[in-house]
């Protein structure tokens, strides 16, 4: 039989072409993960892939040449397609660009219009491009063309959808006026758009308006101005600025600045296929209640109510105890009266009144910078609330809620009485008594270290004669609370530790605990064990609301997991009484619930704050970072009487009473409060210029901008000119990290020049800081300083927003551990608003906005810029800046102040100002330091010079410590440092001992310049290392604690500390060592913190170690590439200056198995002191230092050593 004939095959068509066409054609949902950008779309994918997609399934050809573009293959030449496709792209590199511009260019897809949408935009813009008015005017980008037109119809469409359009396309343009359109002098540009005018030219626009986007209309035929149409309008484009690094710039679509994320848990906004309907943003519920907008887990207590209160004062001037006079229970204490109890319950339960609460209701930002509202006072709402019931009801009987009648309200009554007989001061007498308080009982080691017993007590200024003394009784307390001391120092009052004067948490917890149980009839928490339970539980709670440290809070979710609600009878509806063991019904005990947190929150928000703000002046310390102290306020009206005293007469200027009102009329700026932060020997005065003071209009208030928002423009202004004058800031740093390249090219230069001195490792080093540097500097001298600086008469002041991720967690290639949740959610990402000033005549027609911050962009960063920008006159910006500086006004108490000397501390200018005078010191007192063997740095008020001629060192220190009146300087010779004999003056200088040599947190050795961290100046045996950490217990406890593992590495983790090429082998490998260990100690601390029920498990302890080592390999590796990939590029433009000091790359020659090594070692260190806890951790820690263990024995006696070495920096450590 023969066999069956089969076709001919053609030889012009290879086998494998049908596949090869089909998958060209077929367009394939892909989708792009980018950190940033997909927690705000549903989907993103590449402009190609976008053209693909909305292109009509029968347009084949069209495919094919979009899918082309760009691309070169071997079928280039017989493919027609392919020819037209490169036809519209140019040349060959030309079209190579093409190709990466299509691939590389994002789009995000938030929402798709409706088929009857996209018809209406198709009709509208058909009569658009037809307009008489239109076709009479002309382009800005030269002769009329297709893309223009769309472009143009797009701004059109986005004027006509609202007046004030938030799209990237709409920056810089507004609503034509009539007076506008009348004279082309009010700032309008001549624009082709009928009915808007163009303020500031958009660079977005005039990209939109020429190639390559000209290009991808050509690609699209027939459908390109729907398609084009609906690109601009709905979706959001990024175009790429550093493919490596992932960073982007939004160039059209709506402000992503403006927009929510999508999905913050739960479901994954990648790879679940398209979301269709409505974008959620907030985070899914499962059976949310309907009009809920916030649930008990993302409700805090906003614990910052309660800092910095002032005492309430009786008739004698005394301070007054208990609740304020305006208090709810105050104010309505009568609870035989019908109204009055319901007015209280107002207060308690506002949900169930309508009302407005933190479950249902907004918060209005110009009311309030807090998350939610303060519920002090609630009159005005309530009245009007009464107005509108009055109008729909005859009956002026109080209605209450149904369920809140009967046991409710006879609770509330009893709350009530007991609020009348509770006495407040007796229970402040019993449980924080004066005699707890004082060096005596507390100790007082902080004050009594040598190196503070020459630090005033305030402010360390010193005035030209002695201020007015406090009166009698505020001295005797003090004095008598210091006990024996004071007889052996007559001024031991100048050098007290106020922090011995707080009243212990233990007491202030009592306290509180002890007057809510005075204040709550026990009913309200239960009966029976479960009452006692519920109760036991709350108060437990209210302990660690006042043990917990500043930043961290508690949230209601938190405090009422634990309660029994079946137990709480008054909870049940008054018609309905259940047996025991009967089931509640789901819909009743949501509504159970709801009463319950209504309860809770008031009871913590309107009861527990008010109660520690009116006993209590609480506030954070230099020294303790962010551990609160409690002061008793009549306590702390004693210990601060005559320090104010002492600012007052130094500092300030008293403005008379009748002039009060005109000046307050009359300024720009408000007024700024001052506070005392205690120190170890005393206080500083901090003036906080971020506060928005309350304005007034009518009947309503509102707040106002802050001072420094205020003063934003200035600062731009002279960043500005900083950045076109460099020279003119001297030696000035704006950051410790600023003199690692100093340093750096400092050596190198000694290197070349072989320096003897340098060789024999005699370098000469001189710290001084001067005093007071803020408080000191002359007015009349700074203020025409700054006058001859400003060069423009219009700046040009541009906003922009830069959003990067959250410090989420990302396990490499897919390795997993459970964190408490079935799916990691997406931190949210982080926005921050930036400003810019440019001069007026840069602005027109540039073409895009300068990328020169793209070096300093972290990882997937978005840019974003906003329609916020404006026009300022460099005169009005010099007058705002002379009225802040020369009228800056304080309110200490109810009395206001001029600030007579110096800049003020809290000013967002102060540290650029004080670089600007500064910096002329040294180019008219400091010339003689410039030299090719001498280094000058200084941050803010503190100089270091290092030089290899002693007579240049003691000249510098002859020159200072005689003082420069002119510039206000006083150098503070206890605080200054030398590591050569010098006397001058008379006063000899404190010597260094040893080679390492402390500045700014850092020690530089003084032979070598080798760089590492000063480990003993931020934590040295006075701090608690828990007072230094920030706890989260509130939501997924376990992946916060992994991120701020992660996050505590890397904040220690800088360039200066690992550079080989500067410092020797040997302290970089102590510097990463120590690094990890600290890493450890902050780690195990943090778990301790953290309530027992929510530590986590020794497998994700062990895990997150894991994560950490191979983290810090990743981070030192991305430096490495970091660091080469802009030296290279540096290269290639470079001089033959630049290639001669190619040795300032970094390098860091670490290999990845020491870091392994180093990372275990330092973890079982300190883990190893608490073993009891972390068996299977420190087993599992003993087989990566097995694993990583040095092969030779020279290594590892090297490695041994450095861990004993890095080991005793840790000795005095308290974890």
């Amino acid at each position: 039989m023969s066999k069956k004939r089969k076709r001919p095959q053609k030889a012009t068509a290879p086998q494998d072409d049908p596949i090869k066409k089909r998958q060209k054609t077929t367009a394939t949902s892909v989708t792009i993960d980018h950190p940033v950008l997909s927690a705000y779309y549903r989907r993103v994918v590449t402009l190609r892939q976008y053209l693909l997609e909305e292109l009509p399934s029968s347009s084949k050809a069209r495919q094919r040449r979009i899918n082309s573009a760009g691309k070169r293959d071997e079928n280039q030449q017989s493919d027609p397609n392919a020819s037209i496709a490169a036809s519209t792209q140019g040349s060959t590199d030309g079209g190579n660009d093409f190709g990466r511009f299509l691939d590389s260019t994002l789009v995000g897809l938030l929402h798709s219009p409706s088929p009857a949408e996209l018809e209406a935009r198709h009709r509208e813009y058909a009569i658009f491009s037809q307009s008489e008015e239109r076709s009479l005017l002309g382009t800005d980008t030269g002769p009329c063309n297709h893309q223009s037109e769309i472009v143009d119809y797009v701004i059109s469409h986005l004027f006509r959808r609202s007046t004030k359009p938030q799209h990237v396309l709409a920056n810089g343009f507004n609503l034509a006026t009539r007076r506008q359109i009348e004279d082309q002098r009010f700032g309008a540009m001549t624009f082709n758009i009928p009915g808007v005018v163009l303020q500031i030219p958009n660079p977005h626009v005039i990209a939109f308006k020429t190639s390559p986007w000209t290009n991808v209309l050509s690609l699209l035929g027939g459908d390109g101005e729907d398609i084009m149409s609906k690109l601009l309008i709905d979706c959001g484009v990024f175009s790429c600025v550093d493919e490596q690094k992932g960073v982007y710039r939004q160039i059209s679509g709506a402000h992503l600045s403006e927009l929510e994320p999508l999905k913050l848990e739960g479901e994954s906004c990648l790879g679940q296929g398209p979301r269709t309907g409505q974008v959620k943003t907030i985070p899914k519920v499962p059976n949310k209640p309907a009009g809920v907008l916030h649930q008990p887990n993302s409700i805090v207590f906003v614990r910052r109510r309660m800092l910095y209160a002032r005492p309430a004062i009786n008739s004698k001037g005394g301070v007054r105890f208990g609740l304020r006079h305006i208090h709810v229970l105050n104010r309505f204490p009568n609870s035989s009266n019908l109204a009055e109890t319901v007015h209280v319950m107002k207060y308690i339960f506002p949900r169930q009144f309508g009302l407005h609460n933190v479950f249902t209701s907004v918060v209005d930002s110009r009311e309030t910078v807090q998350p939610f509202k303060d519920y002090t006072l609630r009159e005005e709402e309530i009245a009007r609330s009464k107005v509108a019931q009055r109008s729909r009801f005859q009956s002026v009987r109080p209605k209450i809620p149904k369920r809140l009648r009967g046991s409710p309200l006879q609770l509330v009554q009893r709350l009530q009485k007991r609020s009348q007989t509770c006495s407040y001061t007796e229970l402040l007498r019993h449980y924080c008594p004066e005699s707890e308080t004082g060096p005596a009982k507390l100790g007082s080691a902080p004050s009594s270290t040598p190196e503070n017993n020459s630090q005033q007590f305030v402010t360390q200024i010193i005035p030209s004669r002695p201020p007015p003394s406090p009166p009698k009784g505020a001295e005797c307390k003090l004095s008598g609370a210091t006990g024996p001391a004071t007889e052996r120092n007559d001024n031991i009052s100048r050098k007290v530790c106020l922090l011995d004067y707080a009243t212990p948490t233990s007491s202030v917890s009592a306290f509180c605990r002890a007057t809510l149980r005075k204040l709550i009839p026990r009913e309200f928490f239960g009966e029976g064990e479960d009452g006692i339970s519920n109760q036991q539980a709350f108060m437990h709670q209210v302990d660690r609301f006042i043990r917990i440290s500043r930043f961290e809070s508690l949230s209601l979710h938190e405090v009422c997991n634990n309660f029994k609600i079946s137990s709480l009878r008054w909870l049940e509806p008054p018609s309905v009484t259940l047996s025991n063991g009967q089931h509640i019904a789901l819909s009743d005990f949501r509504k159970r619930t709801e009463i319950l947190h209504e309860f809770v929150y008031y009871v913590f928000d309107s009861l527990l704050i008010p109660l520690i703000r009116t006993n209590f002046y609480v506030t954070e310390s230099q020294v303790h970072k962010n551990r609160l102290f409690y002061f008793r306020h009549d306590v702390w009206r004693s210990l601060i009487e005559k320090p104010l005293a002492d600012i007052k007469y130094s500092m300030f200027e008293e403005i008379k009473r009748d002039k009060v009102s005109r000046v307050l009329q009359s300024k720009q700026l408000s007024w700024s409060a001052v506070r005392l932060l205690p120190k170890a020997t005393g206080a500083r005065p901090i003036i906080n210029l971020r506060r928005r003071v309350a304005k007034h209009i009518g009947n309503r208030s509102y707040l106002g901008p802050s001072t420094n928002s205020i003063m934003t423009p200035v600062f731009n202004m002279l960043h500005y000119e900083k950045d076109r004058m460099p020279e003119l800031l001297g030696s000035s740093m704006f950051s410790v990290s600023d003199m690692y390249p100093r340093l750096k090219t400092f050596k190198d230069r000694l290197i070349h020049s072989e320096s003897e001195s340098y060789r024999n490792g005699k370098l000469y080093f001189v710290k001084l800081d001067i005093q007071s540097c803020f408080d000191t500097i002359p007015q009349e001298r700074l203020v025409p300083l700054i006058e001859s600086l400003v060069s423009q008469e219009m700046y040009h002041i541009s906003k922009h927003v830069e959003i990067r991720p959250g410090d989420s967690i990302n396990n490499s290639k897919g390795s997993s551990h459970k964190f408490g949740t079935a799916q990691k959610p997406m931190a949210k990402p982080i926005r921050k608003f930036l400003s810019k000033a440019k001069p007026l005549s840069e602005i027109r027609n540039i073409p895009a906005r300068s990328t020169d911050r793209v070096k300093a962009l972290r990882r997937n960063t978005i840019q974003v810029d906003t329609a916020t920008s404006k026009n300022h006159s460099g005169n009005a910006l010099l007058d705002l800046l002379s009225e802040h500086v020369r009228k800056n006004l304080v309110k200490i108490g109810k009395k206001y102040f001029y600030q007579k000397n110096g800049i003020p501390q809290g000013s967002v200018l102060s540290s650029l100002l004080c670089n600007f005078f500064y910096g002329q010191l040294e180019r008219q007192v400091l010339d003689f330091l410039q030299d090719d063997e001498t280094l000058l740095l200084r941050l803010i008020d503190d100089f270091l010079l290092i030089t290899t001629r002693p007579e240049l060192a003691k000249k510098f220190l002859g020159v200072m410590l005689s003082g420069q009146p002119e510039y206000g300087i006083t150098v503070n010779a206890s605080k200054s440092l030398v590591n050569f004999e010098a006397t001058i003056n008379g006063t000899k200088m404190p010597r260094l001992e040893g080679t390492s040599f402390p500045y700014c947190g850092n020690l530089i050795d003084t032979h070598t310049l080798n760089i590492q961290k000063d480990r003993d100046y931020s934590c040295g045996g006075q701090v608690n290392v828990a007072d230094t950490l920030t706890v989260e217990s509130s939501r997924l406890p376990g992946q916060a604690f992994h991120r701020k593992v992660l996050s505590s590495f890397r904040l220690q983790t800088h360039n200066m500390f690992l550079d080989t090429r500067h410092n020797s082998l040997r302290s970089v490998l102590v510097g990463i060592y120590s690094n990890f260990v600290e890493t450890a100690i902050k780690m195990y601390r943090y778990i301790k913190t953290l309530p027992p029920r929510q530590r986590p498990s020794q497998e994700l302890v062990l895990q997150t170690i894991r994560d950490l080592i191979q983290f810090a390999n990743k981070l030192i590796q991305s430096k490495r590439l970091k660091t080469n990939s802009e030296s290279a590029a540096e290269v290639t433009s470079a001089s033959e200056e630049t290639l001669q000091t190619s040795t300032l790359k970094f390098q860091c020659a670490v290999s990845p198995s020491q870091i392994d090594y180093l990372g275990a070692a330092a973890f079982r260190h300190v883990l190893t002191r608490k073993q009891t806890s972390y068996g299977s951790t420190i087993q599992g820690l003993q087989q990566i230092i097995t694993r990583t263990k040095p092969r030779t024995d020279k290594e590892l006696i090297r490695m041994r050593w450095i861990t004993g070495e890095a080991n005793k920096m840790f000795d005095n450590w308290r974890y």
